[in-house]
């Protein structure tokens, strides 16, 4: 019997020169074919982006356009009309200057935010409104901060030129203009100032019970107190100089009690004619006061008597 030829396996690769050659040029088609498609893959990236662009710039450059023709090169957004609210701190002109606002500037082209700090660098300043109104107006809101007193280093004269103002939350401020009613504040001595400007912590709470005494006096308008400065150098005391140049000792602390007590002796004085010189109202049951000697009325002298003379 004859023996059956033994199969060859079926997924067994071919060998030889020809399968090389085979196995070669298929390894090329691939190179070939991963080639052309990174080259088509790249061109549809160059022509997408190019596509976007072209659609991007045109659109830039039409916005562009039409915002010039429409708006910024068009007359009717000229700026012709500024109000201003200045709440009598400055003039309109200073206003202007200051803001750097003028007629005739395109309204969408003004920097309202640099407006804004150029008015922001005067201390005076509360509160800024600058705002647009279509199409050729801008209105100015401004309030003030309104003083309640002079602060000044002690242990020298007063100088409105070294003073800074303080408004009632104890902020300090340089003023812009000295109005005429500003010559009437009190004046408070503080022994640096320059320690309440930076917020020291003990600099501003002598500063704070010298404003909440001024407060106190202010709720109480028929009060014959007139204060004309405040020490506060001594920190457990402040020390009052009225008008009539009477020296009055407080206390930190409770200054309406203080000050409803003084309203007593004061009234008591008028109603006695005397003088007040000092007091000190830091002590509750017994008040030192020192009252001015005051010179009574020189007694009237009587016309000297003549004599007549006998004529013979």
């Amino acid at each position: 019997m004859r023996r059956a030829a033994k199969a060859t396996p079926t997924n067994r690769r071919a060998s030889g020169p020809r399968a090389s050659r085979e196995i070669l040029l298929d390894v090329r088609v691939r190179r070939a074919t991963a080639r052309r498609q990174r080259k088509h893959r790249a061109l549809r990236l160059f022509l997408g982006v190019t596509l976007w662009l072209t659609v991007a710039g045109g659109t830039i450059y039409g916005f562009h356009a039409v915002t010039q023709k429409f708006f910024l090169q068009n007359p009717e957004y000229n700026l012709r009309v500024i109000e201003a609210d200045l709440d009598g701190l400055m003039s309109r002109d200073e206003a202007l200057l200051l803001t750097g606002l003028h007629p005739g500037t395109n309204i969408f082209q003004l920097d309202l935010a640099a407006a804004e700090r150029g008015l922001r660098a005067i201390d005076q300043v509360e509160t800024i409104s600058i705002r647009r109104d279509w199409p050729d107006t801008v209105r100015i809101t401004l309030t003030k901060r309104h003083p309640v007193a002079w602060l000044a280093p002690a242990g020298r004269d007063f100088s409105a030129d070294t003073a800074l103002l303080l408004d009632a939350a104890g902020r300090t401020m340089r003023p812009y203009r000295i109005e005429p009613e500003y010559w009437r504040l009190p004046v408070i001595f503080a022994p640096d100032p320059a320690l309440i400007q930076n917020q020291d912590p003990l600099a501003t709470a002598d500063l704070r019970a010298a404003l909440d005494l001024l407060a106190a006096r202010a709720q109480r308008p028929d009060h014959l107190l007139e204060v004309h400065s405040m020490d506060i150098t001594k920190g457990f005391a402040i020390t009052v100089t009225d008008a009539a140049k009477s020296r009055l000792v407080f206390s930190p602390e409770d200054p309406g009690e203080q000050l409803d007590r003084l309203q007593k002796l004061l009234e008591n004085c008028r109603d006695t004619g005397r003088q007040l010189d000092s007091v000190n109202l830091i002590p509750k049951k017994y008040t030192p006061v020192r009252f001015l000697l005051v010179a009574g009325p020189e007694p009237a002298l009587e016309p000297a008597k003549t004599r007549s003379k006998a004529h013979p």
